[in-house]
């Protein structure tokens, strides 16, 4: 623990440093960054990750250089380097780390995330129990997760969440409907929390404003299931009226039925060429592929676990989520992933 506080500590000073040598001169200072940490990269995962970074960046007119000053200049630094640590140091170096040291000892896998879908009724899942499922997670290596909820109290119990549990980095998935005309503030509160504003929403322009009014860190996401869905995004008609809008980058989700057939594999492979091709001035993720690509960098094996609202694990199969017959409610977290189907990803 002491290790992991020290070496917190000296990734603090660093990214603030950069943080300030960006708006002086960002091309250099990005580079000096990636290279500084392709020298301390301790796993593979992160020599992969910054050995693309070097590569891309050779590039002077990449897009990512504008994404990075957009985000120094717009966005609030003690937001930017709480959210930056937990996710970069917690979750993808130490508790990497852990993950793949729980893994060897337990022979199991362990998913370097976990996604709640959230939503208020009488089976539903306590603050409590979301608090003691991420204490548990956290035990594991888990520091990442990313919040769906359905509804407006759902939305602001994911705020407290995030509050509660300060070492974890929590991206929240804000729904069309909710209503923060008044609760900009509050959903900012947690330095902790990424928000994102839901592209379907007819308002989505306006919260876009609000978030930037207020220098927040946000992303746009959007849901895909047909594939008159499909040919809107990889034609890239989406992305230009995204525009300057998309913060840090948009995330696509695919919700299709998987009776009706998967539209989704060229949605990933639209966001793997926008991303390597550095098409635009934001990252292009497609949320269930690039969830288990991630995972797999870190421990070989692709795992992803998810969470109902009435405490029923989900995992990726047939090329989408689906519910398994594990509960959080039935016992600890590190006690039902050794069932973990090892089939039931495919990628």
């Amino acid at each position: 623990m002491a290790n992991m506080h020290w070496g917190r500590t000296m990734v603090e000073m660093i990214v603030r440093r950069s943080l300030h040598e960006i708006q002086q001169d960002p091309k250099r200072a990005i580079r000096k960054l990636v290279d500084l940490g392709m020298e301390t990269s301790g796993g593979d995962l992160q020599k992969s990750f910054m050995g693309t970074a070097q590569r891309m960046l050779m590039n002077e007119d990449s897009p990512y250089y504008d994404l990075a000053l957009d985000l120094v200049q717009r966005v609030d630094h003690e937001r930017i380097l709480k959210f930056g640590v937990n996710l970069g140091w917690n979750s993808l170096t130490e508790g990497a780390a852990r993950i793949r040291e729980l893994e060897a000892a337990r022979g199991h896998n362990i998913p370097w995330s976990m996604t709640f879908h959230i939503s208020e009724g009488p089976d539903a899942l306590t603050e409590e129990e979301y608090r003691r499922l991420v204490s548990e997670g956290m035990e594991l290596g888990i520091y990442s997760y990313f919040l769906m909820p359905e509804d407006d109290a759902s939305v602001y119990k994911a705020v407290d969440l995030a509050g509660a549990c300060r070492d974890c980095a929590f991206f929240l998935l804000v729904p069309g409907g909710c209503d923060w005309e008044s609760g900009v503030s509050s959903l900012l509160s947690p330095a902790n929390l990424m928000l994102g504003v839901d592209f379907g929403g007819s308002d989505w322009e306006m919260r876009v404003k609000q978030l930037q009014q207020q220098k927040g860190l946000y992303f746009l996401y959007r849901r895909y299931s047909t594939e008159e869905d499909v040919e809107g995004i990889v034609s890239g008609a989406w992305m230009q009226q995204a525009g300057s809008y998309a913060g840090l980058g948009v995330v696509l989700i695919n919700t299709a039925d998987p009776v009706s057939g998967d539209p989704g594999r060229p949605v990933y492979q639209y966001a793997l060429d926008a991303r390597m091709g550095q098409r635009y001035p934001a990252l292009v993720l497609d949320f269930y592929p690039d969830d288990l690509y991630l995972d797999v960098q870190i421990s070989h094996d692709p795992c992803f676990v998810g969470v109902l609202p009435d405490g029923t694990l989900t995992e990726y199969r047939h090329d989408c989520e689906m519910p398994t017959r594990l509960s959080v409610r039935s016992a600890p977290l590190g006690d039902l992933l050794p069932y973990w189907r090892k089939e039931s990803v495919g990628l």
